[in-house]
């Protein structure tokens, strides 16, 4: 090849693949971190949002509702993902011709508000500075993380957010309340709630979250009595020639001073296991395994139904050491005990098992029988024989060390289980009886220890609301599903908090009766008023 030619081929490619660039006064690179604040802030100098608001007017509406965050520190990858999806949705209707507006909301009350402010200056400080406080910081947080979703470029009317801590807010907050209570669907009631040590304070069922836990298993032995020996033996039709007892499991070691009675299933069969010492009253599948666990053999003398054993008392497992345990455990009847595990019978602590409660004031038990020895802070009250004043977590190994004293421990193990836990602190939680608030989903109209009944509401609220799910439609279609089960199956709602940053509940309550005050009505009505002008 010559010089010629090879010079000629660079020209044959340029005709080949010609390059025109065009002259644009865009950069090369974005630079999207100086840029995009620019942008933003021309957005807002010029009221972007307003102006979109005015040419949609008269348009048909598409309205979005904007859950609102927690005002209680700087955004994260989930708050972004949430608005930027909001975002997309309202702009993208908003180009189809819709009149799209977005209101901006945050929640400035509740727990994760209170709880930055005992970090920050301790607990037990008085009520208006805490209140004063968490007012100011929800203020400041609100601010903070409105900065934040205007930076994501999210247009919305951030000059009129609407805010849970404005008192007319507030003041509606008491007026529904007042609506609700005249309805009879308001009632106070000591029963089993979630409670966290750490917030000292019921939790909610979304404030509950479930994580693996190492939890001690224990089988104990709960005597025959002396006053129902002869009935035992009646129901089985044997002659009793050993010591006799009825074996629990669990893995609440902390409940067994709390024990009242005892649940067996109606329709499950139990056997009299006879052991060298002493025999053992089991579920008849159960009663194999069990004895493994106890290391001893025995053979099966005589069986009955669970039916049979409805009202013969046993004796609580530490009655010989202590006067206040010298009482009976009767058995009662309950569908929830399993005959899967354990030993198919069931020991039950009322004040801390919504199963437990339930069956002992089908029972007849009143509140007042109901004990409940453990105080909000996780500690034994120091009344407690033997375990008073101790945590209930760091009593476990006294109290089986306790039990074993009576020759009633039969087993002690580990097992590692779902267990649930505080979202906020991440510390297990358990039920605990409370003297609370509860919105009744059921049997509307149940005057209640003095709950005022104005109106007639025709179905319970439990019904109105899944009606409600089924004449909304969800998109996606799974979302009915999931909102239709939480409302079938969620239990009376507990409103009562032993907190100060909330939306208070202005009930007047008899000291000696406990109901409320004839006038609650009126009263309501004019808390709301003072409260619409001054805040809580």
């Amino acid at each position: 090849m010559t010089d010629s030619s090879q010079k000629k081929q660079p020209q044959a490619e340029e005709k080949k693949y010609p390059l025109n660039l065009p002259d644009t006064p865009f950069p090369m690179r974005g630079n999207l971190p100086k840029r995009e604040p620019a942008w933003i802030k021309e957005w807002l100098e010029k009221d972007v949002y307003g102006k979109v608001r005015a040419a949609r007017k008269g348009a048909k509406r598409f309205l979005l509702h904007d859950g609102p965050p927690y005002a209680n520190g700087n955004i994260h990858v989930g708050h972004a993902v949430n608005k930027i999806l909001k975002d997309i949705i309202l702009k993208s209707r908003t180009l189809e011709g819709f009149d799209a507006p977005y209101v901006p909301g945050w929640d400035c009350h509740g727990m994760p508000i209170e709880i930055q402010i005992e970090k920050k200056y301790g607990k037990n400080l008085p009520e208006e500075e805490v209140m004063a406080k968490c007012r100011a910081y929800a203020k400041e947080q609100v601010k903070s993380q409105m900065a934040g979703f205007q930076r994501l470029g999210v247009l919305g009317d951030w000059n009129d957010p609407y805010l849970t801590m404005r008192p007319e807010t507030e003041a509606e907050e008491i007026r529904a309340l007042g609506e609700i209570l005249g309805k009879g669907f308001i009632y106070r009631g000591l029963k089993p709630v979630n409670w966290c040590f750490d917030c000292q304070s019921a939790l909610a069922e979304a404030e509950v979250e479930y994580k693996d836990r190492q939890s001690p298993t224990l089988d104990v032995a709960f005597p025959i009595s002396d006053e129902d020996r002869g009935k035992l033996e009646d129901i089985f039709g044997v002659k009793l020639e050993k010591p006799t007892a009825v074996v629990i499991w669990t893995t609440t070691p902390w409940t067994i001073p709390a024990n009242q009675a005892l649940n067996m299933h109606p329709d499950l069969e139990y056997v009299l296991v006879e052991t060298p010492n002493r025999s053992f009253i089991l579920a008849e599948g159960l009663y194999e395994e069990a004895l493994k666990r106890y290391g001893m053999e025995g053979k099966v003398i005589a069986k009955a139904k669970g039916e049979a054993f409805k009202g013969i008392r046993f004796k609580h497992p530490l009655a010989t050491l202590d006067p206040f345990y010298d009482r009976f455990s009767p058995v009662l009847l309950a569908d929830y005990v399993e005959s899967t595990s354990g030993t198919g019978i069931v020991h039950s602590a009322p004040a801390y098992g919504v199963d437990d409660y339930i069956s002992c004031k089908s029972a007849g038990f009143t509140n007042d029988e109901i004990l409940n020895p453990v105080q909000g802070n996780g500690e034994y009250a120091a009344s407690l024989p033997l375990f008073g004043g101790l945590n209930v977590w760091k009593a476990k190994n006294k109290i089986l060390d306790t039990i074993a004293v009576t020759g009633n421990l039969l087993s002690r193990g580990e097992v590692m289980h779902s267990y649930m836990h505080c979202w906020r602190h991440k510390t297990p939680l358990i039920y605990r009886a409370t003297n609370q608030w509860f919105i009744r989903m059921d049997e509307a109209n149940a005057d209640t220890q003095g709950v005022i009944n104005e109106n007639d509401p025709k179905d319970p609220l439990r019904k109105t609301a899944l009606e409600a799910v089924e004449a909304t439609q969800f998109v996606p279609e799974w979302g009915e599903v999931r909102l239709h089960n939480m409302i079938a199956n969620r239990p009376d709602w507990c409103i009562s908090r032993q907190r100060n940053w909330g939306v208070p509940l202005p009930f007047l309550i008899h000291k000696e009766t406990g109901k409320l005050h004839p006038e609650t009505m009126k009263i309501l009505n004019k808390v709301a008023d003072v409260v619409e002008k001054e805040g809580i």
